[in-house]
Parts: C-alpha cells; sequence; structure tokens
C-alpha cells in the first residue's frame, strides 16, 4: 500500500542520516586543473523558478566524499528528467530541506544548516569514471566507468563531478555509448521498482499475465513497456497513434489512442489487467476512473504521488499527515473493491542497475533517444526543449572531454 512507500522513504533517510561521515582531500593523481584545486565547473541555481536561474560557474567545491562506500565520478553524460524540472521549479523543496537540515543537525552539529538548499544543482542521472573512493569501497576501482541515478538528496550530475555511495551504481553496460548509459538509470530504476518491488510482479508470477501502461511512450513507459515484455505479460500501450508503430515494436501487443474521446470504453471491452502502471497522474487517469479495469486482486500503481507536493504546500507536518490519508483512504477504496493501491518511486540501486545492465547487454532492453544533441555549456536549453514537449525520446547531455 501507499504506506509502504511512506515507511520505506522514511528507512531510507533514517540510514542515510546515520551513515558516518568521510571527508577526503581529492588524489594528488589527478591531473587536470580543475580537481587539483578542489573546484569544478557546474550548473547551479540560487532560487526556485524558471530557466532563468541556472548560473554556470567554473568555482563549484568538489563533491565532499560523505561515506567511507562514496566515490567520486567524473561524469561523461547525463541526461533530462522531469523531476529536474520539477525540482528546479522547487517541487520537494520543503521535504527535501527537512531532511537535510536534520542530517546536519545530527552529523555536524547544526553548524551547515544554512548552507544545504543553495545552491543547488540539478541532474539525476550519470555516466562517468571513477577517480577517487572510499577506503571501504570493494566493488569498484578507480578508472571503472559507471551508471546510476543519484538520489534526490544528493547534489547533482550536471557538474564535471558527482558523488555516489558503491551501493548506488553499477558498471556501465559494455554494449552502448556513455549517452545512451546515461539516459538509463531514472527511468529504469523508476520502472523496476513500480513493477517488481512495489506491485510483486517477478519472473514466478508474471507469466501470462495482463498489463495496462499509462503514457507507454513516455521515458518510464517505454521501459516499463519492454520490462513488462521480459516477464512474459501481455501489454496493453495507452499513448498516442504516432507512437503505436514503436510500441509495439518494444514489445505492446495491444494500444489504445488517449486522444480518441471513447478511450475509456475501448479499454472497458478488453479483457481485464492484472497491473494497470500510471506514469501520467490522477489528473485524467485517477484509481477511481481505472479500477474496474482491473481484475480481482489485481494493483494500480503510480509514479505520481501527493507527497512532495502536500509538503511545499501544507508544510512538513500537515503535508506528511494529508499525505497518509490519502494512502488509508485509497488503499481501503482498492481492499473494497478487491484490488490494490500502491505509490511508487525510485531508489539508486546497484542491484538494480546491474539486472538492467544484463538485459541491455542482451538486447532485451533499449532506451529510446531523441535525435537532437546537447553540450555540457547548452543544459538549459537541453531543460527548455524537454520542457516545451519537443523530445521524442531521452534528451541525453554529452560533456566535452576536456572539461
Amino acid at each position: 500500500m501507499p504506506l509502504v512507500f511512506l515507511k520505506r522513504s522514511v528507512y531510507t533517510a533514517i540510514k542515510s542520516i546515520s551513515e558516518p561521515i568521510y571527508s577526503s582531500p581529492i588524489p594528488s593523481t589527478t591531473t587536470t586543473t580543475t580537481t587539483a584545486s578542489g573546484r569544478m565547473q557546474a550548473w547551479i541555481i540560487y532560487y526556485y523558478g524558471n530557466n532563468q536561474q541556472f548560473t554556470i560557474s567554473d568555482s563549484v567545491q568538489l563533491p565532499i566524499i560523505l561515506s567511507p562506500k562514496d566515490v567520486l565520478i567524473k561524469v561523461s553524460a547525463s541526461s533530462i528528467n522531469q523531476i529536474d524540472i520539477r525540482r528546479r521549479e522547487g517541487y520537494g523543496g520543503k521535504l527535501i530541506n527537512a531532511y537535510q537540515s536534520m542530517k546536519a543537525i545530527l552529523q555536524f552539529g547544526g553548524s551547515q544548516v544554512d548552507k544545504l538548499e543553495f545552491p543547488l544543482i540539478l541532474g539525476r542521472d550519470f555516466c562517468g569514471e571513477i577517480i577517487r573512493k572510499g577506503p571501504n569501497v570493494t566493488k569498484f576501482n578507480i578508472g571503472d566507468k559507471v551508471y546510476g541515478a543519484l538520489n534526490v538528496t544528493r547534489q547533482g550530475s550536471f557538474a564535471q563531478y558527482c558523488a555516489a555511495g558503491e551501493d548506488e551504481i553499477c558498471l556501465k553496460p559494455n554494449n552502448i555509448s556513455d549517452e545512451e548509459a546515461a539516459a538509463l538509470p531514472l527511468v529504469s530504476l523508476t520502472s523496476w521498482y513500480a513493477i517488481r518491488k512495489f506491485s510483486g510482479f517477478n519472473e514466478q508470477n508474471a507469466l501470462g499475465k495482463r498489463a495496462l501502461v499509462i503514457g507507454a511512450s513516455g521515458g518510464v513507459g517505454h521501459i516499463a513497456t519492454q520490462l513488462f515484455k521480459n516477464l512474459g505479460m501481455e501489454t496493453t500501450a495507452l499513448c498516442s497513434a504516432d507512437s503505436f508503430d514503436y510500441i509495439r515494436q518494444i514489445g505492446a501487443e495491444d494500444t489504445v489512442n488517449y486522444k480518441q474521446k471513447d478511450w475509456l470504453t475501448e479499454l472497458s471491452q478488453k479483457p481485464k489487467y492484472d497491473i494497470i502502471f500510471d506514469t501520467v497522474g490522477p489528473r485524467y487517469y485517477s484509481f477511481e476512473l481505472m479500477s474496474p479495469l482491473l481484475n480481482q486482486g489485481g494493483t494500480f500503481v503510480t509514479i505520481i504521488t501527493p507527497v512532495f507536493r502536500n509538503v511545499d504546500k501544507h508544510g512538513l507536518i500537515s503535508g506528511l499527515s494529508r499525505s497518509a490519508y490519502k494512502a488509508v483512504k485509497q488503499t481501503l477504496y482498492g481492499l473494497s473493491n478487491g484490488v490494490n493501491y500502491r505509490w511508487a518511486a525510485y531508489s539508486a540501486d546497484g542491484n538494480v542497475l546491474s539486472k538492467i545492465k544484463t538485459l541491455v547487454e542482451q538486447n532485451k532492453l533499449k532506451v529510446k533517444i531523441d535525435s537532437q544533441k546537447f553540450s555540457f555549456e547548452q543544459i538549459p536549453e537541453a531543460i527548455s526543449y524537454v520542457e516545451n514537449g519537443s523530445a521524442k525520446g531521452k534528451v541525453v547531455i554529452k560533456y566535452s572531454t576536456v572539461l
């Protein structure tokens, strides 16, 4: 149920807060002037708002290795996600800042509380090379090429360097470019968590089951469609008609055009589903509207949750209380109708990325990349390109080798 989502979020926060601090200087073997000086180039914001808030700076402090199991990564590529746009606007700011303040009080005695929220580096996805590792890192070596998605509590990847825990990253798939690898992590982790960890589908129970993906041609949706196919599930894609050919090529057996007025009637005439995966949100595809399409015992899982939004609008205590009330209400509604309701979100998870890596190397999973190319210096333009609805796939950022 959604309460499990809240429980896992609290557990992750407490686990992170309890991690020891480990501060290490940058090794002298690193030869770039930027690294040797302890500074790097990054896109930062000092206030929430639109793209005009972005400033590029070449004097940003390098990420500090906070844990003996952290690594420092020189970023070679990143990609744009909707969460980057939302975070630029302030989405989740109150809850994340409350978490960071609590962590600072426990770890620094409160001396760093006033420095936490800004300047902020956005960007979750990355691919890059490990140039430094903490003393307890055992899974990776300096020089390894890795990929991952940073948790929202870390400074982001729109920078020359980022820091991540060794359990949060994975070796890059061998058969794709750095840019393709950087497009994969967040959408893959989100899909995997929603389907497997929050909804409970796996190789033992999924074969022959039916799935409906709302927003199937989007970033998360097209990955989820392929993951359902790999589980042997029959998938219906709800998307626009111009995406039908593509979405069938990657695994959907059936397609429905969400732009036609009778899309719900068309879906109602089909056999019911064992899982409905919502990547769009309740404004158009509420649980109450979609739940009659589920088989008894089926699951409606959505990645559009009200937690950040409620805390942003109503404050920490009231926002979390409203979210808990919503979770209980929807869960009880589902149980009264014999179906399940779930919230889902990704977590930085190297084990899952390892499974994604295997699927990619077996040519069972491919990420769709937009044809428009952007450099590190064009990150604000890339965000505008996504925000304006121009993208026809994941938008990737290639970092110059001389950064």
